[in-house]
């Protein structure tokens, strides 16, 4: 069972915990590798916290684990792409942040979420860069109108977005509060959909070492 294996990852198997002024510092396991840069398990623990992700129809918890770990690898990919060749800017990062605070509830409570992994802040913005970059490329290059009906984004709010924010025990926005992102995200997923080609052959150029899916369920 994965819950097992998330439990035996965050307990036992996140190698070597110590404790320094009453902080509990954390030696990770390594879930991916992106030529060398790593990516950890508290990579994907951070993400799902921080981010606006949700989980999909009948996705159990490995699915959900897997999912986003092959987002943060197609982020870090983009990043290491095209860091030479695009400059973000403040205003590139606002979007995300933005999408965070209102998923979180308040500024207050993604600071209360990042200190559950030492972290400020001012942290965050070089967390999130790699997605603001992959972001920034998606809207740039290959963003297309889409429309999204709101039954579409009303279904999914209350289908997708209200039981993962119980099952992480975080605050729910309303719906009115939650059109803007959960539009953004949809039409994120309909434009991934569309240039999943291009996320392919861009994998292909990079020597990927997804050690999470390589496990036994």
């Amino acid at each position: 069972m994965f819950s097992k294996l998330r439990i035996t990852a965050l307990a036992a198997c996140l190698s070597l915990a110590c404790t320094l002024s009453g902080r509990i510092l954390t030696v990770d396991r390594i879930a991916a590798v992106v030529n060398h840069e790593i990516i950890t398990l508290s990579d994907i623990d951070r993400a799902l916290l921080i981010y606006p992700f949700f989980r999909e129809p009948h996705e159990n918890e490995r699915d959900l684990y897997l999912r986003v770990l092959e987002d943060l690898i197609h982020y870090k990919i983009a990043w290491l792409e095209y860091r030479d060749e695009i400059q973000l800017s403040a205003e590139d990062y606002n979007p995300l942040q933005t999408a965070i605070i209102r998923k979180a509830g308040s500024l207050q409570k993604v600071v209360s979420l990042l200190e559950r992994f030492d972290m400020t802040w001012e942290d965050l913005k070089p967390f999130i860069r790699e997605r603001v970059m992959y972001e920034k490329v998606l809207k740039d290059n290959f963003q297309m109108k889409i429309t999204i009906p709101f039954p579409e984004i009303e279904e999914f709010y209350n289908q997708q977005y209200l039981p993962v924010q119980r099952s992480l025990n975080l605050p729910a926005r309303s719906l009115v509060e939650m059109v803007p992102i959960i539009e953004k995200h949809l039409r994120t997923l309909q434009t991934e959909n569309r240039v999943s080609g291009w996320l392919d052959e861009m994998e292909e150029s990079y020597r990927v070492e997804n050690r999470l899916k390589s496990e036994a369920p």
